[in-house]
């Protein structure tokens, strides 16, 4: 008789935990099938907005590297004509000198090929005689660039021009407003420049004091020796050595 009861409790406990099983299976199941159906739900609610999504993101892919292609391309045919430029300057030939600087200039704006032409182009209205024209080119060029090198270059240039214009004291003006330290690598062309200007500007002692500048900055040309051997023949301050 105990051993009858034992039998039926047990296969109770059997049942028992295979309709808890059955139980919990089918409340898994029916957690999955809520999320499947919910993220049916989401799709059709938002597929549009996925798939614009997604052809936006190629399409950005697509155009960045056509623009990264297309700034390639344009960066070599500039470069093709910044060279037919060199060689055009080196065999002085004047009107194709100004031709291909205004083209890197028109075709190319806003890359170093365009603005290095501009420098070309000024040289060539000085080789004309033209410089007020050169002035122009060259103070457009020192407002509009961005690379300090450039407008370092063009500075010392347009100072150049005005002393050959007779306008000495703007050219000084022009050398005091950059200070020593934003002189930078090019402080010896800027000891030398202002040691024109003053000499212009009839100043022989400020000319030589900054033609010895130029020579601590490590300025050893023969020109600037030529220029501090004729200012010292006629100064009381001499040379220093």
């Amino acid at each position: 008789m105990s051993r009858s009861r034992s039998i039926r409790t047990n296969s109770c406990l059997i049942l028992s935990r295979q309709f808890g099983n059955r139980e919990q299976t089918v409340e898994i199941y029916l957690s999955e099938e809520e999320r499947v159906e919910a993220l049916k739900r989401w799709w059709k609610e938002n597929r549009r907005a996925v798939v614009v999504g997604v052809l936006l993101g190629v399409a950005v892919i697509l155009g960045w590297n056509t623009w990264q292609s297309t700034r390639l391309h344009k960066a070599e045919e500039a470069s093709s004509v910044y060279q037919q430029l060199i060689k055009a300057s080196e065999a002085k030939q004047g009107d194709s000198v100004l031709k291909l600087s205004e083209r890197l200039a028109g075709n190319y704006p806003g890359t170093a090929y365009a603005s290095l032409a501009v420098l070309f182009r000024a040289r060539q209205q000085v080789n004309a005689g033209d410089l007020p024209a050169a002035q122009r080119t060259l103070q457009a060029l020192l407002e509009s660039t961005k690379d300090e090198g450039l407008q370092h270059l063009a500075r010392l240039r347009l100072v150049s021009v005005l002393l050959a214009t007779g306008h000495g004291d703007e050219a000084l003006n022009l050398l005091q407003a950059l200070k020593p330290e934003q002189e930078g690598e090019f402080g010896s062309q800027y000891a030398v420049a202002k040691g024109d200007v003053y000499a212009a500007l009839n100043r022989p002692s400020d000319a030589v004091q900054a033609y010895q500048e130029a020579v601590r900055l490590g300025d050893v040309s023969p020109l600037l020796q030529l220029k501090l051997t004729d200012l010292g023949s006629t100064t009381s301050s001499g040379i220093a050595h």
